[in-house]
């Protein structure tokens, strides 16, 4: 049986607690509230893996090259090529003014409508694939072009 102990300080008779059980008890609880916590975000990340993966591929991409993607998706051919390229540019520079605003507004959308209805889920999702496609969109003259310096340095083989 333990003996209770108590100091006389300014403030009056305070009882004296023994460090370590008081110590060890909020270790105890530390450890248990992390275990929760972390309980918690694996199932999260358990129930959505799937986007985190999607995220995931779209950072790599991103910063493995996309950041260049996207500065020279409109000189990715070279002007001096022939008059089907120009041309081409020309329809795909239309394609990217008019693509961009279908984009925003049915993307705007879709992800508003989502949000009313309360599904945050859905509306992040489908901000997320709109956004997908117009980085596409974006990409295409350069993956193009790379297939195209690709074809060309097996020329010389």
């Amino acid at each position: 049986m333990s003996t209770m102990t108590f100091r006389l300080t300014p403030n009056g008779m305070h009882q004296v607690i023994a460090p370590t059980v008081c110590i060890e008890t909020i270790r105890i609880t530390l450890i248990d509230r992390l275990k929760s916590g972390a309980k918690v975000i694996v199932e999260h990340i358990e129930r959505n893996k799937i986007a985190y993966r999607i995220g995931a591929a779209t950072l790599v991409v991103l910063f493995a090259g996309g950041f260049d993607m996207i500065a020279h998706a409109a000189a990715a051919v070279d002007p001096s090529t022939a008059g089907i390229d120009e041309g081409a540019r020309k329809i795909y520079k239309k394609l990217i003014s008019v693509g961009k605003w279908v984009i925003i507004i049915k993307g705007g959308f879709d992800t508003i409508n989502s949000t009313v209805q309360g599904d945050f889920i859905q509306a992040r999702k489908s901000f997320l694939s709109y956004l997908l496609v117009y980085i596409i969109l974006l990409g295409l003259p350069w993956a193009f072009g790379q297939v195209e310096l690709l074809f060309e340095g097996m020329e010389g083989m």
